[in-house]
């Protein structure tokens, strides 16, 4: 009863994801206005729901494997290569569309292919062995680790299982290094177009990724070591099994409450009268643009406005962003998010050096802040002291 219960609970917690993750697109959908529905902001949920989907089918597989309905197995077993080969890669064209512009490019796709392969290889290996060759294989290497004498088709059928294991390890690398990657671009964008990033940035998805890696691991670990030997002890399955539904938990909940992705950024985007390549616009000296950027914020305070983005100054300057780009990241060596953040706080130093027993969230209103917890992140982080340190020693 126990060991039923460990295999059911990393069902359990993927299932209850997937069921939330579809709600939530049904009523994005029933709550949008048929004249102006766009739902590019629901697109990457689906791949968050897949990934849930074939995750589950996973952890289904094991609970057959763990509680030996051996006759279950062939069809379970080649599912199990395939979903076991697939479940990274869909994790990470679930990143791919929150934060690429173009969306999942197809050798990203590519990723899938070896669990195709896998899958199709096994589940054809099964359809040419023998029952007893079926019987042994499941017994002995399934179940015990071993490599018992069989005819060719049992013999791929190891040799296919000892190869999965190695791209399963090497698809791990690969999604960790890529997904990084993927996330650290897509912040570098959002710092260069927007002022405030809280709401904006995908700083749970990098969480998403340390939970992600974690599973990795212990995946990993659990294949190299072998399955068979959690199969005789409670105790070992424990373990894996809490760990797993744990982490299967982390990943849906904060998939499911990240709102803004690189749909948004690109409809902000759309806003702009100007072009986005330099090529396509009249040649700016970088030099004058950065004066001009740093007068009109000194003459008119821009940054004072709460949700300044780099299209505002797009517009304002009659340029396009890259030139902006250019001259706020190589000129003044900093994110459009780090330049204006800075100015803010210099401009809530001066406030409260004017009049020291102003409400703080006065302060970081008037700053042009659109919370307190931005305020006092920024402020601790540039004046190296928090505001209400700061507030201390002018009084």
């Amino acid at each position: 009863m126990i060991q039923i219960l460990l295999t059911s609970l990393p069902i359990l917690v993927c299932l209850f994801w997937a069921v939330t993750l579809i709600c939530d697109i049904v009523l994005a959908r029933l709550h949008t206005e048929a004249a102006t529905k766009n739902l590019g902001w629901v697109r990457p949920r689906y791949y968050l729901l897949l990934f849930l989907i074939v995750t589950a089918e996973l952890y289904f597989d094991h609970y057959i494997y763990f509680n030996r309905l051996t006759s279950l197995l062939p069809l379970s077993d080649s599912l199990y290569v395939a979903a076991n080969l697939a479940v990274y890669p869909l994790y990470y064209l679930y990143i791919c569309k929150l934060t690429q512009r173009k969306g999942v490019r197809r050798r990203q796709l590519a990723l899938l292919l070896p669990a195709i392969a896998g899958g199709t290889a096994a589940a054809l290996l099964y359809g040419q062995m023998s029952g007893e060759d079926t019987a042994l294989f499941i017994e002995q290497y399934l179940y015990r680790g071993e490599r018992p004498e069989m005819g060719l088709a049992g013999a791929y059928q190891m040799y296919v299982h000892d190869v999965c294991k190695a791209i399963f390890g090497a698809l791990v690398i690969a999604v960790f290094v890529l997904g990084n990657r993927r996330i650290a671009q897509y912040e570098r964008l959002l710092n260069n177009s927007y002022a405030n990033t809280e709401n904006k940035s995908l700083v749970s998805l990098h969480h998403m990724l340390l939970a992600f890696v974690v599973t990795s691991a212990a995946s990993f670990v659990c294949n190299l070591v072998g399955r068979y030997r959690f199969v005789d002890s409670q105790w070992l399955l424990t373990l894996p099994s809490a760990a797993f539904s744990v982490l299967m938990f982390a990943i849906g909940y904060i998939g499911c409450h990240t709102q803004f992705n690189i749909w948004h950024i690109e409809q902000d985007e759309e806003g702009t009268a100007f072009p986005d390549s330099p090529a396509d616009s009249p040649e700016v000296d970088v030099s004058l643009l950065r004066q001009r950027i740093e007068r009109l914020m000194i003459e008119e305070k821009l940054y004072l406005q709460p949700n300044l983005k780099i299209a505002d100054l797009s517009t304002r300057l009659a340029t396009n962003r890259n030139y902006i780009y250019l001259a706020i990241n190589r000129e003044m060596k900093m994110s459009f998010s780090e330049y204006i953040n800075r100015m803010r706080v210099t401009y809530a130093q001066a406030l409260i050096d004017e009049n020291p027993r102003m409400a703080l969230t006065e302060v970081a209103e008037n700053s042009g802040f659109n919370s307190g917890t931005s305020f006092y992140r920024n402020f601790k982080l540039y004046m190296h002291i928090s505001p209400k340190e700061y507030q201390d020693k002018k009084r």
